[in-house]
């Protein structure tokens, strides 16, 4: 009885293509949008289970002479909700308020009811990246063009420079409010919190980090050109968890059933855990 069971779950396993393996565990993946341009800036939703992203139109990115074109965009059950009355470049879930803020070339915005976006303060402000931790009530700001790193108050509508990071494409924080991040010098680094010089990764090729997100258990996880990489606060050598085939350009998670969320050019995919598993 015992072999028939096994006989069945490696037959489930492949009719699921389990080729894909992060920390060990197989998944499946499955494109769960095409769309033309680089979706970017991935963050999941668990209260609704939106996907949000930002999408970029690569002809005005690899044009200096012109401003970038992007918009942002909800995935939800399959359908893709343009965010048409502001400018969006990033977004930001804050699972404790139960909001989504929308980051703007003027200014900070909350998404309501009807997936518009409500001006809400930082007027003049070009904000090109947003990230807010689940254990804070700080929301984390990159504000264009020194791309500076800000923490948000959201209550006095105030803002303060992060002292130590000189600027930031992309960042992450972990529940010690370390900050993960990546800068002029191409090497993902992290400032400890209550410290003054930020410490290099090694092992992780200049220029390769793409993007930063948090699983569900709080781990640190990087997007990089060859895969997905552990990033710990008290080891400069990261981990690797999967290998990629293609060139990330946004990560996210859902946290309650395990689920990877990774874009690349024109396709966002969905990876899925082949067994049910604890992280």
């Amino acid at each position: 009885m015992l072999q028939f069971v096994l006989l069945l779950v490696v037959a489930a396993a492949a009719s699921k293509n389990c080729s894909f393996y992060f920390d060990g565990h197989p998944y499946s993946r499955t494109a769960i949008l095409s769309i033309k341009g680089l979706p970017t800036n991935l963050v999941y939703n668990p209260a609704n289970q939106d996907l949000l992203f930002t999408l970029i139109d690569l002809e005005t990115l690899q044009d200096d002479n012109i401003q970038t074109k992007m918009d942002q965009y909800i995935l939800r059950e399959g359908n893709t909700i343009k965010i048409d009355n502001v400018r969006g470049q990033a977004s930001a879930v804050d699972m404790k308020r139960n909001k989504v803020y929308i980051a703007s070339d003027d200014g900070l915005n909350e998404l309501n009811s009807t997936d518009k976006a409500n001006f809400v303060g930082l007027k003049d402000d070009d904000i090109v990246q947003l990230y807010k931790p689940r254990h804070g009530d700080e929301l984390y700001a990159v504000l264009f063009p020194e791309n500076a790193v800000y923490i948000i108050d959201i209550e006095k509508n105030e803002k303060r420079k992060v002292e130590y990071i000189p600027c930031a494409f992309y960042l992450g924080v972990d529940d010690k409010d370390n900050i993960f991040y990546e800068c002029d010098s191409k090497y993902v680094k992290v400032l400890l919190k209550g410290f003054q010089e930020p410490i290099e990764f090694v092992g992780i090729a200049k220029n390769s980090g793409k993007a930063i997100a948090v699983d569900g258990i709080g781990r640190v996880i990087l997007a990089a050109t060859d895969g997905l990489y552990h990033l710990r606060p008290d080891n400069v050598i990261p981990n690797k968890l999967m290998e990629l085939d293609f060139y990330p350009s946004g990560i996210a998670f859902n946290e309650e059933d395990n689920r990877i969320y990774l874009s690349t050019n024109d396709v966002i995919y969905r990876y899925n855990p082949c067994f049910p598993f604890i992280l």
